[in-house]
């Protein structure tokens, strides 16, 4: 497994405001009628108004995108399509950006003679084991326990998937910070699982040892598109 450092994950949508109505008209001029400087003050208040809503439906508007975008990543995880999931990568890649470990003398001949980077045509070569040391399977059912158009008033989404006979649970979560988008998926102990068979010096199979790996994938959202930034994990 990947022992590397967590990443700092975050997103924050930019909003754009409205320019301000100009106020130096007033200098140089003669003391208006109140009923004037009333409506001045009014035309001030629904100006600053309309810009108050102009941000928020900005805000909304990338938060949007996002959403269609983080669908889009979905359909291209679910189609399990190599190609298209190579597209999600700007090769060559750095081994130390993505971490693939797989038991391949082949590929880790190549990884060596390319400077431990991935070349396209080694990730489509090797997609198989690849793609089961990048836990992809694991990806698509984040998608499916997480309902992404909650985002849309939620900037975390947390799945954990606790079966009562099983000694390790799996549990998947997506977060939003500032300009950075996380897909996180792992597995930790279940605290309430009772082992049949083990004796005093054996290791219980709800240990987190065992049970306790973590896997984080990182996207960087521009307003517009998401763009892979880089993939780091635990356990």
């Amino acid at each position: 497994m990947i022992n590397v450092t967590h990443p700092d994950p975050g997103y924050a949508a930019s909003a754009l405001a409205a320019p301000r109505q100009s106020q130096h008209c007033l200098v140089g001029y003669p003391v208006r009628d109140p009923a004037n400087i009333h409506n001045t003050d009014t035309r001030r208040v629904t100006n600053d108004t309309t810009q108050q809503q102009s941000d928020s439906t900005t805000t909304k508007s990338e938060r949007q995108i996002l959403i269609e975008e983080l669908k889009r990543l979905q359909s291209v995880f679910a189609s399990n399509d190599k190609e298209k999931i190579a597209d999600l990568f700007s090769f060559p890649i750095s081994n130390e950006t993505v971490g693939i470990y797989i038991d391949d003398s082949t590929f880790n001949a190549q990884l060596d003679k390319n400077g431990n980077k991935v070349t396209r045509p080694m990730f489509i070569r090797f997609y198989p084991d690849i793609s089961a040391s990048l836990q992809i399977k694991q990806i698509n059912q984040l998608f499916k326990k997480l309902d992404v158009d909650r985002l849309s008033h939620m900037d975390t989404l947390q799945h954990e998937a606790i079966i009562k006979s099983e000694p390790c649970y799996h549990y998947h979560a997506l977060t939003t910070e500032k300009e950075l988008v996380t897909l996180t998926i792992g597995t930790n102990s279940n605290e309430d699982y009772k082992s049949k068979t083990v004796s005093e010096d054996e290791i219980a199979e709800n240990s987190s040892e065992f049970c306790e790996h973590v896997l984080w994938w990182v996207f960087r959202f521009d307003g517009k598109k998401l763009h892979f930034k880089n993939i780091s994990g635990a356990g």
